[in-house]
C-alpha cells in the first residue's frame, strides 16, 4: 500500500552541564504485566514473546564523544550511563523520539465538482452531490486502496463516521441525503453528499478520507495483557460483523513513562531481537567490564558491536555448514 501520511518528528534534547545521576523517581512497586509467562491467543494471533527479554544496550566509547544507546524507549537515557558524554561533561540528558500520522486526508486536498443539489420547497439546498477524480486516483494509487471510508464533521481529531451499510451506497441513484458516499468505478470518481451547499474543496467543510489505521474495531477494555476489541458475534478480527470506531491520528513516543523498568513504553525492542540483533551469551560485563561504564559482573545483554564478533547474533552459514557470528548491520564505507 502506498501511503503518504504526514509524519511529525520530535527530537527532545535536554542539556545539562554535569551529569548529576538524576533519573526516574523511585515509585511504588509496579507489577509488570509482561512477567506473566502463560501462553494465550486472541483470535488467530498468538502473543509475541516477552519484549523485556529482547532488550539490550550498546556502548559507543571511541573518541571524546561517548554514549550508551538502548534498543527500547529513549535512544539516550539518563538511567543508562554514559548519556551523551563529552569528556567529563554530559550534554544529552535524554534523546527521545515522537512520530505521528493523521487519521484522515481532508477533501480540500483534492479538486471536487458539483454534480447537483437537492432543493426543498422554498428552493434552498438540502444536500449537494460532489465528485472527484483526483480523490479516486489517490484512493486507488498503485491499484491498492489507500482509504477505507469518509469522515464528516471532522473536528478535534474526531467526527461523524457511519458503517458502510448506512453511509456507503452502491450507485448514484441510491443517494438521497447528506453524509453519504460511493465509489463510482465506471467514471472513476469518489462521490460524496454534503449538507446544504457545503463545499468539500474548502477545509472548513471538515470532511476527510479515512486512512486504514484510523478505522479499527472498537476497544471494549484494556486488560493487563492485551487490548480487548469488539470483533462481533463471530469473535474473528477483520470480518463484516466487527464494530468499528474512528480513532483519528496515531502517535507513538519513546519517553513518556516514569515506571522503572520502563515496561510500558510505546517503543519496545523488536520481537526476537535477542537472536536477530545480538545474542544472550555475551553480557555487558564481558566486553566492557574493564571500562568506567560498568563492571565485570554486569549481566545485561549487549547489542552487537562491530568491533567484537562475540556480541553478534548467530546465523547458519550454508557455505560452511556451521552456525557462525553474523554482523546484523552495515559496514562503514571509505
Amino acid at each position: 500500500m502506498n501511503r503518504l501520511p504526514i509524519c511529525y518528528f520530535l527530537l527532545s534534547i535536554y542539556t545539562v552541564l554535569l551529569s548529576d545521576g538524576t533519573g526516574r523517581p523511585n515509585l511504588e512497586k509496579i507489577v509488570d504485566p509482561f512477567r506473566v509467562t502463560n501462553t494465550a491467543r486472541i483470535g488467530d494471533n498468538p502473543f509475541p514473546t516477552n519484549p523485556m527479554n529482547d532488550r539490550a544496550r550498546g556502548y559507543l566509547l571511541q573518541g571524546k564523544a561517548q554514549t550508551a544507546v538502548t534498543n527500547f524507549g529513549n535512544f539516550v537515557d539518563i538511567d543508562v550511563s554514559p548519556n551523551g558524554a563529552w569528556g567529563d561533561y554530559g550534554y544529552l540528558y535524554d534523546v527521545s523520539f515522537l512520530a505521528g500520522v493523521p487519521g484522515q486526508s481532508y477533501t480540500s486536498n483534492y479538486s471536487w465538482e458539483l454534480v447537483e443539489s437537492s432543493l426543498d420547497e422554498e428552493g434552498f439546498p438540502i444536500y449537494s452531490v460532489w465528485e472527484s477524480q483526483g480523490a479516486f486516483d489517490t484512493w486507488f494509487e498503485d491499484n491498492e486502496p489507500n482509504f477505507v471510508g469518509i469522515l464528516f464533521d471532522a473536528e478535534n481529531d474526531f467526527g461523524l463516521w457511519e458503517p458502510d451499510s448506512i453511509s456507503k451506497k452502491e450507485n448514484r441513484d441510491d443517494l438521497n441525503d447528506s453524509y453519504q458516499w460511493l465509489i463510482d468505478n465506471e467514471t472513476k470518481n469518489i462521490v460524496i453528499t454534503t449538507v446544504g451547499e457545503q463545499d468539500p474543496n474548502t477545509s472548513s467543510s471538515h470532511i476527510g478520507l479515512i486512512y486504514p489505521w484510523a478505522l479499527r474495531p472498537n476497544l471494549i477494555s484494556r486488560e493487563n495483557q492485551f487490548d480487548y476489541y469488539d470483533y462481533g458475534p463471530d469473535l474473528e478480527e477483520w470480518t463484516s460483523d466487527d464494530r468499528y470506531f474512528y480513532y483519528g491520528a496515531n502517535t507513538a513516543e519513546s519517553c513518556l513513562t516514569f515506571y522503572n523498568p520502563t515496561y510500558n513504553t510505546d517503543w519496545h525492542a523488536a520481537n526476537m531481537s535477542r537472536i536477530n540483533t545480538h545474542n544472550t551469551d555475551i553480557a555487558a560485563g564481558d566486553i566492557f567490564g574493564g571500562t568506567y561504564v560498568t563492571d565485570p559482573g554486569d549481566t545485561y545483554p549487549i547489542l552487537a558491536h562491530s568491533g567484537y564478533a562475540d556480541t553478534w547474533p548467530i546465523k547458519y552459514n550454508p557455505l560452511t555448514g556451521k552456525s557462525e557470528p553474523h554482523w546484523p548491520g552495515w559496514w562503514a564505507e571509505d
